[in-house]
């Protein structure tokens, strides 16, 4: 049998032949785009890893809310910010992101809004500090200076 020195798949993000091993890394996931009413399990570089029927790994991943796809992937817009939330997706503290209206909902249920994706990212350690004062479904406005002011609740 003779294995191929390449293999593409939406799974498979690293894949290396030596003469004692095979070496195959799957892409990592991290979070579930709910699109058009289906939830796809979602990779970090934006692709789509498989289709969910069942919700058990809502536990471990936030939800993206509002996506644009191209194809088995996200926009290349959409993309890109995923690639800057990242770090702060790793953090286990969001639980959904809204992506097109730019809010993050915390674990407990506090919804953080601002105007550009780099505020969110370069002030996150001020939301981190503050959300054990945060209360449950309220919502704030994260500014571009890192103040986080308190909106309403639902």
């Amino acid at each position: 049998m003779r294995v191929p020195e390449k293999v593409y798949s939406y799974l498979i993000e690293n894949f290396n032949i030596s003469p004692k091993s095979i070496i195959i890394d799957s892409k990592k996931a991290i979070g579930i785009v709910f699109y058009e009413g289906n939830y796809y399990l979602c990779a970090e570089d934006g692709s789509l890893l498989a289709s969910l029927s069942k919700k058990d790994l809502f536990k471990f991943y936030p939800v993206f809310l509002e996506v644009n796809l191209e194809g088995l992937r996200l926009s290349k817009s959409d993309r890109e910010i995923l690639e800057m939330l990242i770090p702060i997706l790793k953090s286990s503290v969001v639980s959904a992101v809204f992506f097109e209206s730019k809010e993050v909902v915390l674990l407990k249920g506090s919804r953080i809004m601002f105007e550009e994706w780099k505020d969110l990212v370069e002030n996150f350690q001020v939301i981190m500090e503050q959300s054990e004062k945060m209360k449950a479904k309220e919502r704030y406005f994260l500014t571009d200076d890192g103040r986080l002011m308190w909106i309403r609740g639902d």
